[in-house]
């Protein structure tokens, strides 16, 4: 029994001088750094970009500048009005084509009304209620297309695809 406990005690006392020379070897390795030495490795692993300076521009530069700026705002304004103008005439020529059509659906609405006035529950002759719709628009009759001659039946196919 003693050979065992021997031996354990061997072995666990050769796993912590194992254990005690890797932190040994850690620690001389300097692995343990501080936040500061990290943000230096950092910058200095990006590359340094030359920032470049810009000229400054000349004063004939400058004014140039300011003029074509001017130009193309009123150009900006100026097509605005244009689209605002065109939007306009679009708005008052619907309304002008919904005034007309308005006009002629009441016209249509009081010549039937007139008509159903005209002709009453009374006995009035069917000469009469002619001549009326007569006076009235006659209405457009849709001109059908002639029919083209059915084709012969022809006899179903005898085989059958599956």
């Amino acid at each position: 029994m003693e050979d065992k406990k021997s031996k354990r005690e061997k072995l666990l006392k050769e796993l912590q001088d194992l254990d005690n020379e890797n932190l040994g070897e850690v620690e001389d390795l300097g692995i343990q750094r501080t936040k500061d030495a990290v943000e230096d490795e950092v910058e200095e692993e990006k590359p340094k970009t030359k920032v470049r300076v810009k000229k400054e521009r000349t004063p004939a530069q400058l004014k140039a500048f300011e003029k074509a700026r001017e130009t193309a705002k009123l150009n900006a304004e100026k097509r605005k009005k244009e689209r605002e103008e065109k939007a306009e005439q679009e708005r008052k020529e619907i309304e002008e084509k919904l005034v007309k059509k308005a006009i002629s659906v009441k016209k249509k609405q009081i010549k039937k009304q007139a008509v159903l006035d005209e002709i009453s529950d009374d006995d009035t002759d069917m000469a009469e209620i002619e001549k009326i719709a007569k006076k009235l628009p006659a209405k457009k009759s849709v001109v059908k297309s002639k029919e083209l001659p059915a084709e012969e039946k022809k006899d179903p196919c005898p085989y059958y695809f599956y």
